[in-house]
């Protein structure tokens, strides 16, 4: 058995009549892609093209030159399995589509699909220093958490006064083949303001990453109109006056989704409210088989002073009352 990673297979049998030392001119056809032999050593090798199921191939056909008798020898080769790489598509079906960081090595795997049953190493992954839409789209690891690559599991818990969830990949090997699994944590902290938002026409929780599918092969659109974020000021429910200016800011994870970013602000009599549209090209090659992040992380403040919410005033960040974290989690479409 393959695993869709870097493999090597060695013929632990040779034609009647001849000796390992007698053979040369190793070939080999009906391959899987990907694949090749040494012609010296007979040694198959590679890194198999990517599958998104398990594929038998059973037509392969090695032949040799056997120097002691002067002759080439034709065997067939097979059944020779590829599996289906180690991929996280599956997270998408767990309640915040991504894996709790509370999870275990054995239960992370278990969420997992594809894979070869071998050894899984995992790796921390540093905040993007690329600048927009160059970014990686890994998301960002809270404060207060941490990763044991050794162990594959996570410590700590989110310290600080942003609620929010937040989203961010973890780099997992398996045979050689690399790809990146998001993980996730919560901050149920209380919130100056009381945040609803309404996706699609319906209430979710504000904790809730968003679950994006895209095609590879198209551009991305996010939002547009189908998101909303009520950002309400307790104050302002008996007294709308209270609330007559607002002002808010954000700063985004770097991904696929490229720029303009849009947040279309607006004010309501008991706070304000904003929707979000994501868009960009066609993700880049790399982006075809594994999700990524895209993290937004915001500023609110409500007031009957504006000069208080001026986001270009000197004290806008003392003056804001909320800060909150949301994350959008995209997963291709294979």
């Amino acid at each position: 058995m393959l695993p869709d990673g870097a493999v090597g297979a060695e013929y632990d049998h040779l034609p009647v009549g001849g000796g390992s030392d007698n053979f040369s001119g190793w070939m080999a056809t009906n391959l899987p892609p990907g694949l090749s032999i040494d012609p010296d050593t007979g040694l198959i090798s590679g890194i198999p093209a990517p599958s998104t199921s398990n594929q038998e191939y059973g037509d392969i056909t090695v032949s040799i030159f056997d120097e002691r008798l002067a002759q080439s020898v034709e065997f067939d080769c097979g059944p020779l399995l590829i599996n289906e790489r180690i991929n996280a598509n599956a997270v998408r079906n767990e309640p915040l589509h991504c894996i709790p960081h509370t999870a275990s090595k054995a239960e992370m795997i278990a969420i997992l699909e594809g894979g070869d049953g071998t050894e899984i190493t995992c790796s921390a992954f540093n905040e993007s220093t690329l600048p927009c839409p160059l970014g990686d789209g890994n998301g960002r690891l809270p404060p207060g958490i941490s990763l044991d690559e050794g162990s594959c599991t996570h410590t700590g818990s989110v310290t600080g006064d942003v609620r929010g969830t937040w989203v961010w990949m973890v780099g997992i090997e398996q045979s050689g083949f690399k790809t990146r699994v998001p993980f996730c944590a919560s901050n149920q902290t209380d919130s100056f303001h009381e945040i609803t938002v309404i996706a699609n026409g319906k209430e979710v929780s504000d904790l809730l990453p968003v679950s994006f599918d895209f095609d590879p092969n198209m551009g991305l659109l996010f939002g547009d109109g189908a998101y909303e974020w009520q950002i309400d000021d307790p104050a302002c429910s008996n007294d709308p006056s209270l609330c007559s200016s607002y002002g808010f800011s954000f700063n985004v994870t770097c991904s696929p989704f490229d720029q303009p970013f849009v947040l279309n602000g607006m004010s309501t009599t008991t706070g304000m409210a904003h929707g979000m549209t994501l868009a960009g090209p066609a993700p880049s090659a790399g982006f075809a088989t594994r999700p990524f992040v895209h993290s937004l992380e915001s500023l609110y403040c409500t007031s009957n002073n504006g000069a208080s919410c001026d986001v270009d005033g000197p004290n806008f960040e003392q003056n804001a009352q909320t800060q909150y974290h949301f994350s959008v989690v995209g997963y291709p479409l294979l």
